[in-house]
């Protein structure tokens, strides 16, 4: 299992960084209708997806009902990690069938891209609330009975 920290700083930096990749490389790929860069965001969406369900399906996350988990951070990470995993599935559907039809405008990049960006916000909101794992419920009630004294 990974440790709290480890998972707080993978959710918090290593996604966001292949989203927004893939995101520039969609707009970049678009503008300059470039096939190759459409292929490179749909491949680093694959990984993205792939390693998200690699930790989901590996029990690497810990469960919300251990003590000193917050439940509602450890559902928003699940949460995500379900969104990259099905945002990997779209692009390889995408990356399949722009391979075999070599059409460039569908509508199935357009809705990767567009749920890419949901993605990218929902993680960055995810990025701005407080990891309190690693803290006891114990330790939690012992500080604010002391603040209210």
């Amino acid at each position: 299992m990974i440790s709290a920290d480890q998972l707080e700083i993978l959710l918090r930096s290593v996604p966001q960084y292949f989203l927004f990749g893939g995101l520039t490389l969609y707009i970049f790929g678009w503008i300059n209708k470039k096939q190759l860069y459409l292929t490179i965001a749909e491949v680093l969406f694959i990984v993205l997806g792939l390693a998200a369900f690699i930790v989901l399906s590996g029990k690497m996350i810990p469960s919300p009902l251990e003590q000193g988990i917050v439940k509602e951070h450890i559902e928003m990470v699940i949460k995500i990690l379900v969104f990259l995993s099905i945002n990997g599935l779209l692009a390889l559907i995408s990356l399949g069938i722009r391979q075999l039809r070599k059409k460039t405008r569908e509508p199935l990049p357009l809705a990767i891209f567009a749920f890419s960006m949901y993605i990218f916000f929902i993680s960055t909101s995810m990025s701005k609330v407080k990891f309190e794992l690693n803290h006891p419920a114990a330790d939690k009630k012992d500080s604010l009975t002391s603040i209210q004294e």
